[in-house]
């Protein structure tokens, strides 16, 4: 610990996070305590001051403690060219609160959504409400109103229209309840309320509910760990409505759940703007949680959680993030459900079905064992004559949208079980950045992803088919970059790249545009591994780095060269005409005793002669190796030995 206590010492002041390793619930896990300022150190515990909260942790518990994420492949896989782009923080900020922008108003009086905006709504009864410790006050439009107190516990019964309810003042035993058959406007205007048994806004109708948060004011609500039960009634969080819930304002709203969810709808829940920051601690809680869809257009959303497989934002259906800011954090671990006889862990944002995110930017910190950034679908069975059939449902669409994610859990169990034919069985819960069951597309946008929790932890998964469409894709991770059972790319900017795994991992790839620069661990595994099967190229640039690889396998309008080269004077590869004009250049790592680059350009070409160029330090030096070759085949393979062999015009798959 003293060696420890002088390194932070010594470089907390230029130290954003700090990263600890840890034992919770008997699982390992990776706790990442941001913008600490100090640490102190005491025989059974270590305790860490950040900008607005204090962490203890017991000694016993923690394994490794460090100002960097261990990470000693990094400087091995990954050229430094591309070295930035995952050099970056999943943090809660102050600035988080200036960056709040309201959805953009929609003004068709047809749309689905016209009448979720408050303005849209005509409240013509104000009703002024008033907390003050054990007691309630109830002033303004009342005369339609059936009210109940007990304490500052106020129940509301009415059939009025048009009634604007203004929540202010404090209490630490206070809920608002409301039973009403027209929509409502709950304006939260600097309200601190705590309910020890109960939701603290309770909205038992089936009508629009408003929660507007006035500019200027910030309003804290937090519920109990045990709710007492009403017969026939929904309770599923700190504010709970049984109809559609629309967020909206220019103020702040904590919200602190303990017993479920943060912020619940029995229906959907539409953020349209204000500033919302959700704190959910229960075993399987979610901050927000939408039954039929989750809509966020607007605002900043910021979630905490920290119970095991807990959610950051959940729905039971649907999915749609238009604009606004996300950023969630998960640090919980998994839990063992009986009924499904698998492993449940924790995501930052999850739908059960379609997930489509059109806009905003969104930031997703997983820490757990087998955590998740962001996942999309589920699996059903359904028994039909006996025979039972697994479907893939839900995909995940992705447009004009930036995405940061990061996880660094483990898989549990961190080593499966084979079944004798190398397949892996039995339950398992494995970290993934951006999962989706069935079908991934990708069409713009800036996608960021690390995933460094150990075995499985993959950056992009889909089950499915991905499709790339455009947009920058930086995946870097433990385990696959990309992993699907086919890939389409027909443009964008992607590297993908393994520290222990594939890159590329597609049982069918079909390249039409774009680049692909896609990078293997260094022992034994590929840039792009299509496991033998389809593998066409029409277009674009594929760039594969790694141990072997796998060749074009089917039709293709575009001529590739597989070749070896040994590693201990590259740091940089081109290709170039003979007259040393380079067609493509791109760094390579140096972690390899050989190096098998695979090379697909739209600018190489059957019966033309190229050459290899290989650099020591610097592409602006003079090459150190030059192979040249004649293209006389659409596929060519060379190895680097005393002499070069030509593969044959049959495709071949050189991981044999």
């Amino acid at each position: 610990m003293t060696l420890c206590m002088l390194l932070v010492q010594n470089s907390l002041v230029a130290q954003h996070n700090v990263y600890i390793n840890e034992s919770y619930d008997g699982y390992p896990r990776t706790r990442i305590v941001n913008n600490v300022k100090d640490i102190a150190f005491g025989a059974d515990s270590v305790r860490l001051w950040s900008d607005n909260a204090v962490y203890s942790f017991d000694v016993p518990s923690v394994s490794l403690m460090s100002l960097r994420e261990k990470d000693p492949w990094r400087v091995k896989l990954l050229p430094d060219y591309y070295s930035a782009d995952f050099d970056f923080d999943i943090v809660f900020e102050d600035e988080d609160r200036e960056r709040v922008s309201a959805e953009p108003e929609i003004t068709d009086e047809t749309s689905k959504y016209f009448d979720d905006f408050v303005e849209h709504t005509s409240w013509s009864k104000t009703v002024n409400i008033v907390y003050n410790g054990n007691e309630v006050s109830v002033t303004g439009d009342i005369d339609s109103l059936y009210l109940t107190r007990q304490g500052a516990h106020l129940t509301v019964n009415t059939a009025a229209k048009g009634v604007k309810y203004i929540i202010a003042g404090s209490s630490s035993d206070a809920c608002f309840k409301l039973y009403s058959e027209r929509k409502a406007c709950i304006l939260l205007n600097g309200a601190d309320l705590t309910n020890p048994e109960g939701p603290v806004i309770n909205s038992q109708f089936k009508k629009r509910l408003f929660i507007d948060v006035a500019e200027n004011t910030v309003n804290t609500l937090t519920d109990g760990e045990a709710y007492v039960k009403v017969k026939g009634e929904d309770q599923r969080g700190c504010i709970f409505s049984e109809g559609k819930m629309c967020i909206s304002g220019q103020g702040q709203l904590y919200v602190n759940a303990n017993k479920k969810c943060g912020i619940a709808s029995d229906e959907y829940v539409h953020l349209l703007g204000g500033f919302v920051h959700v704190a959910a601690h229960a075993p399987k809680g979610k901050a927000v949680y939408g039954k039929d869809n989750v809509i966020i257009g607007g605002g900043v959303l910021r979630t905490f959680v920290d119970g095991p497989a807990g959610k950051g934002v959940a729905s039971d259906s649907l999915l749609w993030i238009k604009g606004g800011v996300i950023k969630a954090i998960t640090t919980g671990g998994v839990v063992w459900d009986d009924d499904e006889e698998d492993y449940s862990s924790c995501c930052g944002i999850k739908s059960a079905w379609d997930m489509d995110i059109s806009g905003g930017a969104i930031y997703c910190l997983s820490t757990g064992t087998g955590g998740k950034g962001i996942s999309a679908g589920q699996y059903l069975e359904l028994t039909v004559n006996d025979k039972t059939k697994k479907y893939y449902n839900g995909s995940l669409t992705i447009d004009n949208a930036d995405i940061y994610v990061r996880t660094t859990g483990k898989r549990i169990p961190e080593e499966k079980e084979e079944d004798g034919h190398g397949h892996k069985v039995g339950a398992s819960a494995s970290p993934k950045c951006i999962k989706c069951i069935n079908r991934l597309v990708i069409n713009s946008g800036n996608i960021y992803v690390r995933g460094s929790g150990g075995g499985a932890a993959e950056g992009l998964e889909a089950k499915r088919q991905a499709e790339i469409n455009g947009g920058k894709i930086r995946s870097y991770c433990t385990d696959d970059g990309l992993n699907c059972s086919g890939c389409v790319i027909r443009d964008g900017d992607v590297l993908i790249c393994s520290s222990e795994n594939d890159g590329l991992d597609a049982g069918n790839m079909k390249m039409y545009g774009g680049k692909l620069y896609a990078v293997g661990a260094w022992d034994a595994q590929m840039g792009v591994d299509t496991d033998g099967k389809t593998f066409e190229i029409f277009g674009g640039e594929i760039i594969g780095v790694g141990a072997r690889s796998c060749t074009p396998h089917g039709k293709c309008d575009q001529a590739s060269v597989c070749f070896y080269l040994p590693k201990t004077y590259c740091s940089g590869v081109a290709v170039s005409d003979t007259d040393g004009n380079i067609i493509s250049q791109f760094p390579t790592p140096n972690s390899y005793d050989v190096l098998c680059l695979f090379v697909s350009n739209d600018q190489i070409q059957v019966g033309k002669s190229y050459k290899i160029l290989s650099y020591k330090d610097s592409f602006n030096d003079t090459p150190v190796v030059e192979y040249e070759f004649s293209m006389e085949e659409q596929y060519l393979e060379k190895v680097e030995e005393k002499f070069l062999t030509l593969g044959s015009k049959k495709s071949k798959d050189t991981t044999k």
